[in-house]
């Protein structure tokens, strides 16, 4: 929440609102005209909310209204599951619904003037071209010869992992697969991506894919356009990769060209094909033009098939009596002979064989059905237009049809339309029957219908065959259910659903290029004031590519240089890795530094007046109460007592794990433990998160979670003021849960001063919790602490005490399982200086642990310390400057200024640590006598440092200690996968993506 004040910057939203009401205000105005328009039901910022289940959402509004519209201050965009609109635009008004100028230019680059990116001459040019090549028996007969050849190379693959209890990514494995034939198929050149074999062609399919999702990109990149001018980040990332496509596929259309004796069987592949017609037709068809052709085939074969088969393999691992019938019925009707292998099998299947697979294709078409490879599409209308059922569309809407929802809908496919049922698809006799394809729109319909269909059809028939002949599949995980990615078409999202979607959902981009520009100009004349400031090093959009790896990316700049800037249009950003600077905000001049308005405003509902979201007055206040508290020896022994509980119930968790080959995640029981703890101290109140005991203290942890993310998503979504205004997405959520949050901690205050108040029920040790210990001082205060500045005080400290300890023991963890010596050490250091009896127990070792031996345990202290070096619980701090100031090294700031420091970027620097500063090596905290050695609160900065630094890092540090030294006395950790890369979440906290899988074994 601190890096985020500037970071955020990249939102447009106060241009975007202003543009969005102007906008509003004129459509308001535009009604009055009475055009017959479909309900509206939302606007497009409810898509970005829903953006992860878009298909879900629009299938929800679908089953409300066969047409309904969105919203949008950038477009009119109307969407349909009307078979009757979708025949109107797909046939019999054809030549009114188009690609348009949007998508061609977006997708040029790549696509060129191949047919899926074209209208008009070009596009009935290629259909005719394409038409005829694809009606030829020579093509039929060359793609089946090579599908049988893919599908028993990955049989060959997938026979390597059968029986092993190897798990494996079936749709990387198609992918792969599908690659290889759908590029054999076009240009007549073995690419060899299954197995690796030809590193030419590797690095080409890498490149392909990776330009394929660049120019996904550009589809929800505002500002991919500023970044191709400037050649940076994704738009760099494409010119690099288009230069290896293009260089690989001129080379075998080269190659191709000059075969001038070439055989007759060589001559199927479309690519000789259509050189043949360039021959002919040299005026309209040139090499650029070829492989715009050509590509939009590789485009077109790859990944939907790929996509379809993955989903086709998940459905009928969900229902093994499909699977079952499926083999049943290949056995029959392609009869092969004993001891077949891979490759004989395939070449046994006829097309005659294929099409009596009626129950496989019911199967497949099912799956289509569910999942259709591109499962939103649009069409940009031309001129204006009535719609079926009387819509008026104008010039320059965009009608979007959606074969996803269209799937599911009950009063197109009956009742059980959610319900998987191939059968649906056969007659009496057991024969497909087929559908309008205005109702099953998996291959789009009327003129522009997928030429490929049959192909496509052939294809995943023999993959099916082949694999479901030779092998049974089984679901990994049976209760993980599958979702929707980002990559590039047909990974369960497809690169058109972006492209077809985002020409209304590009949002603001028009409006904010045109800020940035203008703020860009004033930017240059005010340099001319020749203030002196550090080097810039790029812009905030280099951050907004970067933000999966952002502490990484700011890594690498810090070691060019300790004080840079990155430019923006939105406010001054400076960056430092510098300790003198560190300790001019942070000491020197603190007060001249703080939290600023921007994070109160954002984090108040959840924060309120606590101690992390103000300065002033109401900071040196609850400071005061705090450092009092926190240094009284009563809160040390009941906070003590609580930490080695709650060790040895973490360790009672762990043990039934022990031994048993079962992985668990330590972050997510880390976690919960750390809120039982926290809370227990903090309100006197038994949470019991760890066994999920107390249903209402369970239910207020996840709101109280819940309501943290929503605090965070506030700082990288540039409306939500205006979704707080319309209670809507995560606002909606967030009061929800800050309901849940409030009612229960209410509570839990209510019965303690309660308890106060009447003395006599209440034992003293029962009143060591902070909130008694502030309740106490109420009284002293009325006027200065009621029940809403209570609750924030106490939350505040909730929130202070629980992600971030239990996330630096977790990466402890992994670094320790990276690094077994040092986990052998800690446990011989425990051991030796713990001294525990024989035959204990894991409640008596944790009571056995006092201060003095924690304070001995140097060994321990300095790991997990060079742990908070490499990973600090809040990996980026940010200061707003209040007042014009000048920095160490002479660098100017002004007031509203943002300056940020790097607890992540300093803990790797070579000219802080050395030599060796990327090296895991916890002696480089002790001294020759192995005892412990501090540094710098200004070059180690994950306690803060100042006047602010964290009271509770004591605190912090015992709890780690205890949780460490129960764990490992009685277990060894092991990593689940050792290969398997670990990575950040980029969020306030320094948390572990995905959680951290290990194994455990008792000592």
């Amino acid at each position: 929440m601190e890096f985020s004040a500037g970071f955020v910057s990249v939102s447009v939203s106060v241009v975007a609102a202003v543009g969005f009401l102007l906008l509003a205000a004129v459509a308001l105005l535009a009604s009055k005209k009475r055009r017959q328009e479909p309900p509206v039901v939302g606007t497009i910022f409810h898509q970005f909310l829903n953006f992860q289940r878009l298909h879900d959402y629009h299938t929800e509004l679908a089953r409300r209204h066969k047409n309904y519209r969105l919203l949008s201050p950038f477009g009119r965009q109307l969407y349909t599951s009307d078979p009757a609109v979708v025949e109107y635009m797909l046939k019999t008004n054809f030549s009114n619904y188009g690609k348009g100028s949007y998508n061609y230019e977006n997708a040029h680059d790549l696509f060129g003037d191949g047919i899926f990116a074209v209208d008009g001459d070009k596009w009935r040019h290629q259909r005719k071209l394409a038409s005829f090549n694809f009606s030829t028996k020579s093509l039929r007969d060359f793609s089946g010869a090579i599908f049988k050849n893919s599908a028993s190379k990955l049989a060959n693959t997938i026979s390597s992992l059968a029986n092993t209890d190897q798990m494996f990514d079936i749709q990387e494995l198609l992918m792969k697969s599908t690659m290889d034939s759908t590029f054999k198929i076009a240009f007549g050149f073995e690419l060899n991506c299954l197995d690796g074999s030809n590193r030419r062609g590797s690095e080409f399919a890498k490149a392909f894919d990776a330009s394929n999702e660049c120019i996904m990109l550009r589809y929800v990149n505002a500002f991919w356009k500023i970044m191709r001018f400037l050649n940076v980040g994704s738009e760099a990332a494409l010119k690099k990769n288009l230069k290896v496509v293009d260089e690989f596929v001129y080379k075998v259309m080269d190659i191709r060209i000059n075969q001038g004796n070439i055989e007759t069987d060589k001559k199927d592949d479309i690519l000789l094909k259509f050189l043949e017609e360039s021959k002919n037709n040299p005026e309209k068809i040139d090499l650029r033009y070829l492989r715009d052709i050509i590509l939009n085939f590789v485009i077109a074969g790859k990944d939907s098939t790929a996509g379809t088969l993955a989903w086709f393999f998940f459905l009928i691992c969900k229902n093994p009596s499909v699977q079952e019938k499926i083999y049943q019925e290949v056995k029959r009707v392609i009869e092969p002979n004993e001891c077949v292998d891979f490759a004989e099998f395939s070449q046994n299947i006829r097309d005659e064989s294929l099409n009596n697979l009626h129950y496989l294709h019911a199967t497949l078409t099912e799956t289509l059905r569910f999942f259709p490879a591109v499962p939103l599409e649009n069409k940009v209308c031309f001129s204006d237009d009535v719609l079926p059922g009387g819509y008026n569309v104008s010039k320059g809407d965009i009608v979007f049809y959606q074969p996803y929802a269209m799937g599911r809908m009950e009063y197109l496919w009956g009742e059980d339309a959610e319900i998987f049922r191939p059968e649906r698809w056969l007659d009496d006799e057991g024969v497909f029957q087929s559908e309008s394809p205005y109702k099953f729109v998996a291959f789009q319909a009327g003129p522009r219908i997928c030429l490929g269909k049959e192909f496509a059809y052939r294809q995943m028939k023999i993959y099916a065959a082949v694999l479901l002949y030779f092998f049974q599949f089984k679901l990994r995980d049976e209760q993980k259910d599958p979702i929707f990615t980002r990559s590039s078409r047909a990974r369960f999202l497809i690169s058109s659903i972006f492209m077809e979607f985002s020409a209304g959902f590009v949002s603001v981009s028009v409006v904010a290029a045109v800020g940035f520009l203008l703020l860009a100009a004033v930017a240059l004349l005010a340099s001319k004031k020749r203030r002196q400031e550090p080097p810039v090093v790029g812009t905030i959009f280099h951050q907004f590519l970067n933000f999966q790896r952002l502490h990484d990316y700011h890594t690498e700049l810090a070691r060019r240089h300790k004080n840079y800037r990155l430019l923006s249009p939105f406010g001054r950003q400076l960056y430092t890795s510098d300790p003198a600077v560190v300790e001019y905000m942070l000491k020197t001049n603190f007060s001249n530094y703080g939290k600023g308005s921007y994070n109160y405003e954002n984090t108040h509902e959840l924060f309120g007046d606590g101690i992390f979201a103000v300065d002033g007055d109401k900071w040196r206040h609850q400071r005061k109460l705090a450092s009092f508290n926190f240094s009284t020896k009563s809160l040390r022994d009941f906070s003590g007592a609580i930490f080695k509980n709650s060790a040895s119930k973490l360790a009672n968790t762990i043990s039934s794990l022990a031994n048993t080959d079962q992985m668990f995640d330590i972050q997510d029981l880390l976690m919960k433990s750390t809120m039982d703890s926290t809370f227990k101290i903090a309100f006197g109140f038994e949470l019991n998160c760890l066994d999920g005991s107390n249903r209402i203290g369970s239910e207020f942890a996840k709101a109280f979670d819940a309501s943290n993310e929503c605090i965070m998503l506030r700082y990288v979504n540039a409306f939500w003021k205006i979704m707080r205004f319309l209670n809507v997405g995560s606002e909606a959520a967030l009061k929800k849960h800050i309901k849940v949050v409030d009612e229960f901690v209410y509570k839990v205050m209510d019965i303690r001063l309660k308890q106060i108040t009447n003395q006599g029920n209440i034992e003293i040790d029962k009143k060591d919790d902070i909130l008694s210990k502030f309740l106490e001082e109420s009284k002293n205060n009325p006027e200065k602490i009621d029940m809403r500045y209570l609750r924030d005080i106490i939350l505040n400290f909730v929130i202070a005490g629980k992600d971030t300890t239990a996330g630096t023991l977790a990466w402890f963890f992994f670094l320790i399982c990276k690094n077994p010596s040092v986990q052998e050490k800690i446990y011989q250091e425990v051991k030796g200086v713990i001294e525990p009896n024989e035959c204990i127990d894991f409640a008596e070792f944790s009571r056995n642990i006092r201060d003095e031996s924690l304070n001995n345990l140097h060994y321990l202290h300095a790991t997990l310390t060079e742990t908070l070096r490499f990973f600090p619980a809040v990996p980026l701090e940010n200061k707003v400057c209040f007042s014009d100031d000048v920095l160490p090294g002479g660098y100017n700031v002004s007031k509203g200024d943002i300056v940020f420091y790097q607890p992540y970027a300093m803990g790797r620097m070579e000219y802080l640590w050395g030599e060796d500063a990327e090296i895991f090596r916890p002696e480089r905290w002790l001294d020759d006598e192995g005892v412990f050695q501090a540094e710098s609160p200004y070059k180690f900065v994950a306690f803060q440092a100042g006047p602010r630094i964290c009271l509770g890092k004591e605190f912090a540090y015992r709890q780690m200690k205890i949780y460490a030294a129960v764990l490992l006395y009685f277990f060894q950790f092991k990593l689940r996968d050792e290969q398997k890369d670990v990575h950040y979440k980029t969020m306030t906290t320094l948390q572990i993506d995905q959680g951290l899988f290990l194994e455990v074994f008792s000592r």
